[in-house]
């Protein structure tokens, strides 16, 4: 049989370190948005949804591709420590996993949207990325209650 305790320390260390990415992704998203040391995070958010920064389709494969790769990923990396659970059912993590693999590309297609002009508002990023994080933050809050 085995020793589920000892998942508990490779699982913590991935769930440190995985809000941490998310935090860095986030902010490195507000600075290529133009976050600087003179304005404050409302005002950058505000410039996002008024007047975003003019993207191409040259830009939009330079980002999404490592972005699809990177993403997909962490997704899948934490959807598997689900497989350890025995607090949440395995329906739920399914369910979770595929809507956060479904949100993660309306996010990155989003900005593909931005690009040709479909929205002139950069509110449908700021909405597919809150929406992502959001259920990203359940799923490690799943998986933090699993332990």
């Amino acid at each position: 049989m085995k020793n589920l305790a000892l998942y508990k320390i490779p699982i913590g260390y991935m769930l440190i370190y995985v809000v941490l990415i998310l935090a860095s992704g986030l902010w490195l998203f507000l600075l290529s948005q133009g976050l600087d040391s003179s304005e404050g995070v409302l005002h950058t958010i505000q410039t996002i949804m008024h007047t975003p920064k003019p993207k191409s389709l040259h830009s939009f494969i330079e980002v999404a591709a490592p972005h699809l790769f990177a993403i997909g990923t962490l997704i899948f990396v934490v959807a598997h420590f689900m497989l350890f659970s025995t607090k949440v059912s395995q329906k739920v993590s399914l369910v979770v996993a595929m809507l956060l693999f479904a949100l993660a590309l309306f996010n990155i297609f989003s900005y593909l949207a931005i690009s040709f002009g479909l929205f002139v508002s950069g509110w449908i990023k700021l909405v597919s990325l809150l929406l992502f994080v959001l259920l990203f933050l359940f799923l490690l809050g799943l998986v933090a209650f699993s332990l």
